[in-house]
This record gives structure tokens, C-alpha cells and sequence, in this order.
């Protein structure tokens, strides 16, 4: 897929951070510290060097929306991204409990882009998974990157969602398959209308439901799902302190490995007093 025109960015952000144990409890993982800036700010940062102008954050409630956003613009600029290229927007979540599924169902309802990449808050990636997947596509109604497991990886198998594919067709996807030949990375590419029915379709059926059961779901409406394997990609999912000190161990100032294949001295540096930051 070349056209960035027709593709927003959906970001899942709505979790409790519960395994850090914050003393503030409004404190959320993806805050963390990671380099210059953190973990949202990079995943922000490399859907939009993806061409991904329009990108929307789906989050619990906050108190301030104005600031927050502000704190988030800032830290996308201090991933070298000009804000001058991004439009950002905060859906609040008042019900997170209800998982990422129904994140999802209301980020969707505030898309009208004929598709999106959708990312899990919590995920970094050593290559830009966005732009690679948006280059594998092809005609399906959800995209799913997957690890095959051909390599030793920094992924955990008991906590990741499992998937069984055959000749890029995902057969089944769940936490608790015994079956499976691959691993979901948490980046999806998704065309919004199809999806859009079937997670009002799950939410009117479900109180609590995750990503995995909107898939499970459109497996079962005949939907065209597949997957595209991303085996050479270092990728962590941020679940607890320990995934955390993993993540800065990887990729911090002296490594070769840098987030999204972000490289500092590629992009525009970092000024505190951006315009464009304090005019938000």
C-alpha cells in the first residue's frame, strides 16, 4: 500500500499498568523513560516517520486532556519527528476495564479513514513494523505482523497471544492455544468499516473482550484474515519492570539498535521551546 491519505494510526493506551505497582497511579508504563524520550513517544514517532499523519490515542480518563496531550507532543519531538507533520488525537476510555477490545471499538468509531495501523501502547520494535506492514499488504480485512519463532527471540510465550497460519491465512488466535506456529507482535493493519461492524457486533455481546476476540470474531464471519511474519525484528512487549529494564538493556544511547530504526542524527533535533509544541 503506497497512499498514507487513506490510513489513520490507532494507538491502545487504556491499560492500568497494574504489574509496576506505580505509586501514582495515574502514572502509566508507556511513560517510561526510554532514551530521549519513551515508550509512546516512539511508537508515535514511527508510525508517523511511516507517513502516518493522522493518529489517534485511545486512553483511561484523564484529568487534564489539554495536558496530556501537550506531554505527549513533547515527547514525540524529542524522538526528532516534526510536529509540524502530526495531528493528534485522545479518545478517553471511562470503562478500561472492559479490555483493549473495547478500546478499540471506540477508537474505530472515531476513524474515517478507509484503514488503519493499529498498536498495542506497550510494544517497541528495532525496525519501523508500520512502514513494513503497510508495504506486505494486500487485500485482506485484517493484517496481523507475526513472529514465527525462527529465532531465539525476547518475547515471553506463556503472556504472548498465540496464532496457528497456513500460506499467510491466520486459522486461529488466542492466549491459551497449545496449537500454534507463531506469536502476535501487536500491529495490525485493518480496513475500518469491516472491523468497524464486527466490534459492535462483539460489544453489544461481551462486557469484557480483547483485540484476539474482534479477530477470533471476524475469523468466524469469513473475513479475510491474515498474517505477515516479521522473523529478523527485535520486539518486546512491556509488561512488567523486568521487560523494562530488558527494553533500556537493548536499545539505549550506545547501542546499534534504536527504536522503530529511529537514529537520532537522522532527524530534527530536539527544541524545548518549539513553537509548535507550545502551541498546543
Amino acid at each position: 500500500m503506497n497512499s498514507t491519505n487513506k490510513l489513520e494510526g490507532l494507538i491502545l493506551a487504556a491499560g492500568f499498568s497494574s504489574r509496576f505497582n506505580f505509586k501514582d497511579r495515574r502514572f502509566n508504563k508507556y511513560f517510561l523513560k526510554l532514551n530521549n524520550s519513551n515508550i509512546l513517544g516512539y511508537i508515535i514517532a514511527g508510525m508517523n516517520k511511516a507517513g502516518i499523519k493522522k493518529i489517534k490515542i485511545v486512553t483511561s480518563k484523564i484529568f487534564n486532556k489539554s495536558k496530556y496531550k501537550k506531554r505527549i507532543l513533547k515527547s514525540v519531538a524529542r524522538s526528532w519527528i516534526d510536529l509540524k507533520n502530526l495531528e493528534l488525537d485522545i479518545i478517553e476510555n471511562k470503562i478500561p476495564e472492559r479490555e483493549n477490545g473495547y478500546s478499540l471499538f471506540l477508537g474505530l468509531n472515531a476513524i474515517s479513514s478507509e484503514y488503519i495501523i493499529l498498536s498495542m501502547a506497550d510494544h517497541i520494535f528495532s525496525k519501523n513494523i508500520f512502514s513494513k506492514i503497510m508495504k506486505n499488504y494486500k487485500e485482506k480485512d485484517i493484517l496481523l505482523a507475526t513472529d514465527p519463532m525462527y529465532n531465539k527471540g525476547y518475547y515471553d510465550k506463556d503472556d504472548a497471544t498465540k496464532v496457528y497460519g497456513e500460506k499467510t491465512h491466520i486459522m486461529k488466535i488466542g492466549k491459551n492455544l497449545t496449537n500454534y506456529n507463531r506469536l502476535d507482535m501487536g500491529v495490525f493493519m485493518l480496513k475500518t468499516k469491516k472491523i468497524k461492524k464486527i466490534c459492535k457486533e462483539v460489544e453489544s455481546n461481551f462486557h469484557k473482550f480483547g483485540v484476539s476476540d474482534i479477530v477470533s470474531s471476524a475469523l468466524n464471519s469469513d473475513l479475510n484474515i491474515g498474517y505477515s511474519d516479521f522473523p529478523n525484528t527485535i520486539w518486546l512487549d512491556i509488561d512488567d519492570r523486568k521487560k523494562y529494564r530488558q527494553l533500556k538493556r537493548l536499545f539505549n544511547k550506545t547501542s546499534n539498535l534504536h527504536p522503530f530504526g529511529l537514529i537520532p542524527t537522522e532527524y530534527i533535533a530536539f527544541n524545548t521551546k518549539s513553537t509548535e509544541v507550545n502551541n498546543y
